[in-house]
């Protein structure tokens, strides 16, 4: 037969279990590492394809060009820039470097009122100049919007990673990101790793509720066992 302290622990192992978070839903966005999935990247010379990246262009599988010029860049480049997070990356100043930066957009399947959670990574190259500093896009998902600002520290080739929930108000939902500035390296602004998916609900065993339970829980299980020890003394 189960000891009392047993049968509690088990309890409250069942109850984590029902009320952890659901595993990561897949994401929604198609091509978030801008991948050549379609082999459509034609390198112009030095790992880098941009002429033909004007608004409105979709060789970059799942994107539509906005605003200005990109770049699409391999790592096999000789600029020095680099990725993490696959063998391509976006660089939102084009080869143009004039101060209007590209964006790029795409539509994705939404449910209304579910929130979704929307991520990506902006780059600097801080043992370049020219492409070094800080970045800046601006985000919109549907009516929501947002603005991220990265500012690097170290050498090489430094990331960092943003997020941000909305929620949708339809069937469908535009995702666009574009530049707003690649500080004093006007050269080069990484964009990689983008994601939307469904957002984290909260879960109740670490909010207050979730305090008690286990707070009474555990109360249940010292007792048992001082019970068991006092039992043991008494014989």
């Amino acid at each position: 037969m189960q000891s009392l302290t047993t049968r509690v622990l088990l309890a409250v192992v069942a109850f984590s279990i029902a009320h952890s978070s659901p595993a990561r839903a897949a994401n929604l966005i198609v091509n978030g590492g801008f991948e050549n999935t379609g082999g459509t990247f034609v390198d112009e010379g030095g790992g880098v394809m941009n002429t033909a990246l004007t608004p409105g262009s979709t060789l970059v599988p799942g994107w539509t060009v906005t605003n200005a010029q990109v770049g699409w860049i391999s790592n096999t480049n000789i600029y020095g820039v680099a990725t993490p997070y696959g063998s391509y990356c976006l660089d939102l100043t084009g080869n143009h470097d004039n101060g209007v930066y590209a964006g790029v957009t795409q539509t994705i399947v939404t449910t209304p009122n579910q929130r979704y959670r929307l991520t990506l990574s902006l780059g600097a190259d801080q043992d370049h100049s020219p492409n070094s500093g800080t970045k800046s896009v601006s985000v919109t998902a549907g009516a929501a919007s947002t603005s991220f600002t990265f500012v690097p520290s170290g050498t090489g080739n430094q990331w960092g990673n943003f997020s941000f929930d909305f929620t949708a108000s339809s069937a469908s939902t535009q995702i666009t990101i574009v530049g707003t500035s690649a500080g004093s390296g006007s050269q080069y602004l990484g964009l990689d790793n983008v994601s939307v998916d469904v957002a984290p609900a909260a879960v109740p065993l670490f909010g207050v509720p979730g305090r008690a339970v286990l707070a009474g829980a555990m109360a249940l299980v010292v007792a048992a066992s001082l019970r068991r020890v006092s039992r043991r003394r008494e014989r």
